[in-house]
């Protein structure tokens, strides 16, 4: 971390991101649960045979697609993001777990317990 760094903190809205490493003002969320609306009652991935099958989908557009794949390469490669995939209406708050997110990268950073656990290997106070 540079000198000027401040480490990531439960108790900040300031400190540096643990993706871009500029100290910016963090937003923080709550997590709320919504039950997996699935038919096979798992969450959703699309990945190997169905990622393939997706890309060479015609009834989308070849931009369509390339954001399609880019979106569950994304999830399937572990990453954490908001996303705007459906409305959810919840009163189920996720009791523990937080999100902050950078205002400048909009890197997103998921805490447990007031530790930070997502991205790998962040420092934090």
């Amino acid at each position: 971390m540079a000198d000027d760094a401040v480490a990531p903190d439960f108790q900040k809205a300031r400190f540096s991101c643990p993706h871009c490493d500029r100290v910016t003002d963090q937003a923080w969320f709550n997590a709320y649960a919504s039950r997996v609306n699935n038919p096979a009652g798992v969450p959703l991935r699309i990945a190997g045979e169905g990622l393939e099958r997706l890309a060479a989908n015609p009834q989308f557009s070849p931009e369509v697609r390339e954001q399609k794949v880019a979106y569950w390469q994304r999830v399937n490669s572990g990453d954490v993001f908001l996303d705007r995939w459906a409305p959810v209406q919840s009163d189920l708050l996720v009791a523990g777990l937080e999100i902050s997110v950078c205002t400048d990268c909009l890197g997103t950073a998921v805490w447990l317990g007031g530790h930070c656990v997502y991205p790998p290997g962040s420092i934090q106070a």
